[in-house]
């Protein structure tokens, strides 16, 4: 192999290997954004339970004080906020875990085609 050929192969393998650090670079600032997403949602998620909950308690707690058809409304609600809370806890559980990690870098080098006073 001559030295121009072996300086074509090493620039192509330096670019790959540039490109393979930006992507995982990328990768790893995509998943800190959508972790920091997943937690903001997850806790906004827990308040609003929190507040239907305690509203829907008080009202069935204190029926006398409000129309049937307004503790049927907040019986319901009840129902279905402990609904989704199981239908989520399963999910987040048993649902699509995190994406499984590996290496971004392949362990084949590249090969340069040769040049045209080589042969083929």
């Amino acid at each position: 192999m001559s030295s121009a050929h072996d300086a074509v192969v090493l620039a192509q393998a330096e670019e790959r290997l540039r490109q393979e650090r930006e992507l995982f670079d990328q990768r790893k600032s995509q998943d800190r954004k959508t972790f920091v997403l997943r937690l903001a949602m997850g806790w906004t998620a827990v308040v609003l339970l929190l507040a239907i909950c305690a509203l829907c308690g008080y009202v069935v707690l204190h029926n006398e004080d409000f129309a049937s058809g307004t503790v049927t409304a907040a019986t319901s609600a009840l129902l279905v906020e402990a609904l989704g809370l199981v239908v989520a806890v399963w999910r987040g559980t048993l649902g699509k875990g995190p994406a499984e990690l590996g290496p971004t870098t392949s362990t084949t080098l590249p090969v340069a085609a040769p040049g045209p006073d080589e042969p083929s």
